[in-house]
C-alpha cells in the first residue's frame, strides 16, 4: 500500500477539501451601540440653532434652549450668552447669575429652570391721573338748566324766583328763608320752595364739580362729599316736582294739569335729573 493511501491517524485532524473555503467568523463585543437621544445637528455660527426637540429657534452659539432646556452646543464648542437690552427686561439665572431674556423658561447658558425665579424687571410706573370728560359736561349741563329753571316763571308766588328774590324791590335777596311765609301751601310746598329758592348755590356748587372733575377724574373726599350734594338737590327737585306740581295741582284733565305747570318746575324737574345722573357718573369714579 502506497503513502496516499494510508489513512489518517486519530490525532490528526483530516485535510480540507479542495471545495471548502475557511470562513473567519466577525469579532463580537458585548458593549451595546450607544445612540444619542437628541442629536444636535451642526450648524454654522452665523445661522440661527433650531431646538431638536421643541423646534424652538434660538440665537447661535447659545449652549441651551430657553425654551425647553435641550443642550445645543456640544462640548467644547465656543459658547455665547445673548444679552438683553434694558428696554427687555432682565432674568437672573438662580445658578449661574447669568441674565436672561424676560420670560425665557431656561437659561441659555446652564440651562437652568428659570420659570421660579425672580424678574429683575422694573414695574410699570402707575398711571397718572387723567381727567373726566362725561361726568363734569352732564353736570355742566344740569348747572344750565338749574340756573334757567330759576329765571323762569315758578308755580308759587309772583313771577319767576329771580323776580322775587332781587328783581322786585321788596325781595328777599340772598335770604331764600325768609320767603316761606309768603309761600301758600303745606308741608311740601315749602320744602319744594326751600330747594328751587338757593338754586344759584347750587349751581355755584355744579361749577365748582366741574372744575375739579376736569382737573382729576378721581373725586377725593370733599368732592365725594359735594357730589352726594349734589345728587341730593337735584333728586329732591325732579320728586317733589311730581307730588307739589303734578300730583298736588289742581287736579282734572290732563290737559288742566299741563296747563298748571310751570315752566320752572318742569326745567328744575328735567335739570334735577340731570344733576342725578352726573353726580353718580362722578361718584362711579372713586
Amino acid at each position: 500500500m502506497s503513502d496516499d493511501e494510508r489513512e489518517p491517524r486519530e490525532d490528526q485532524p483530516p485535510a480540507p477539501r479542495e471545495a471548502e473555503a475557511w470562513v473567519v467568523p466577525p469579532e463580537t463585543t458585548d458593549a451595546p451601540p450607544t445612540v444619542s437621544a437628541h442629536s444636535v445637528p451642526a450648524t454654522p455660527l452665523g445661522e440661527g440653532v433650531r431646538c431638536p426637540r421643541c423646534a424652538a429657534d434660538n440665537r447661535p452659539g447659545i449652549a441651551f434652549c430657553r425654551n425647553c432646556g435641550q443642550r445645543l452646543a456640544t462640548a467644547g464648542a465656543p459658547v455665547t450668552v445673548e444679552r438683553p437690552t434694558d428696554a427687555d427686561g432682565t432674568l437672573a439665572c438662580p445658578r449661574c447669575a447669568t441674565h436672561n431674556r424676560a420670560g425665557a423658561a431656561f437659561c441659555q447658558s446652564c440651562g437652568a429652570n428659570l420659570r421660579a425665579a425672580p424678574s429683575t424687571e422694573a414695574p410699570a410706573p402707575a398711571a397718572a391721573p387723567g381727567r373726566a370728560i362725561l361726568g363734569p359736561v352732564v353736570l355742566l349741563l344740569g348747572a344750565v338748566g338749574i340756573l334757567t329753571g330759576w329765571l323762569l316763571p315758578f308755580a308759587y308766588g309772583g313771577g319767576s324766583l329771580w323776580d322775587r328774590s332781587f328783581g322786585d324791590p321788596g325781595g328777599y335777596g340772598i335770604g331764600f328763608w325768609s320767603g316761606y311765609s309768603t309761600v301758600g301751601g303745606d308741608f311740601l310746598d315749602k320744602v319744594y320752595f326751600g330747594l328751587a329758592g338757593p338754586a344759584p348755590l347750587l349751581v355755584i356748587l355744579l361749577i365748582g364739580l366741574v372744575a375739579a372733575g376736569l382737573w382729576r377724574a378721581a373725586p377725593g373726599a370733599a368732592q365725594r362729599i359735594a357730589l352726594v350734594v349734589a345728587l341730593a338737590w337735584g333728586a329732591g327737585l325732579a320728586v317733589l316736582f311730581g307730588v307739589v306740581e303734578l300730583f298736588g295741582g289742581p287736579g282734572g284733565g290732563l290737559i288742566e294739569i299741563l296747563r298748571a305747570l310751570s315752566p320752572a318746575g318742569v326745567i328744575f324737574l328735567l335739570s334735577g335729573l340731570i344733576v342725578a345722573i352726573g353726580s353718580l357718573t362722578r361718584l362711579a369714579r372713586a
